[in-house]
């Protein structure tokens, strides 16, 4: 999800935007020998994973060429669905609106500034955006805080969970993500010079 904020083309499956209960299965529309060989080698590659050994229990993985196995893939919303569903839609919503406003019209241009590890489960990615600015996304996925340098000049265009910047300084709190945007620095005037 917080894919949607780096600059990247975000990739999502089907039915991501309002947590779809459906699993998105393998499937594809060959036909004859690819069909078969496709299907023999989905199999097979489920063959190391120990649930799988049996030749019997790969038999029963779907059949990607099967009009079955993609249609148990299509996402299915009852009416407004649950809430659960309707909080992933509005939090989808909100981070494509991010993106519309302060990520795209500056992609062109943009530069990866590196990403660097902040401790077991927790990292931190750069990226200095085409208009000069630096966008910057934290992630800690362990149980533990982990040292991150606060960015006082920082705009906060994300955090979850939400006032997280505000915690204590300096650290990155367990299990949190912040998205940050710093203004480009202006170009300072040498000497006699006007800008």
């Amino acid at each position: 999800m917080l894919l949607l904020l780096s600059p990247m083309i975000p990739l999502l499956f089907m039915g991501d935007e309002y947590a779809a209960e459906q699993p998105f299965l393998f499937f594809t529309s060959h036909h004859g020998e690819l069909a078969d060989l496709v299907r023999e080698g989905r199999r097979n590659e489920f063959a190391a994973f120990s649930a799988f050994t049996d030749p019997h229990k790969r038999e029963q993985i779907p059949d990607p060429n099967a009009a079955q196995t993609f249609h148990a893939s299509q996402p299915r919303l009852t009416g407004s669905g649950t809430a659960q569903q309707q909080q992933t839609l509005a939090l989808y919503r909100h981070l494509l609106q991010l993106r519309h406003q302060y990520i795209i019209p500056n992609l062109s241009g943009t530069q990866a500034l590196g990403a660097h590890m902040l401790g077991r489960g927790a990292v931190s990615a750069r990226w200095r955006l085409g208009d000069g600015s630096e966008l910057r996304i934290d992630l800690n996925l362990s149980d533990t805080p982990v040292v991150n340098p606060a960015q006082s000049d920082a705009v906060w265009l994300f955090q979850q969970p939400p006032a997280v910047a505000l915690s204590e300084p300096g650290q990155l709190p367990a299990y949190c993500a912040l998205v940050s945007l710093t203004a480009a620095t202006p170009l300072q005037p040498l000497d006699g010079e006007r800008l």
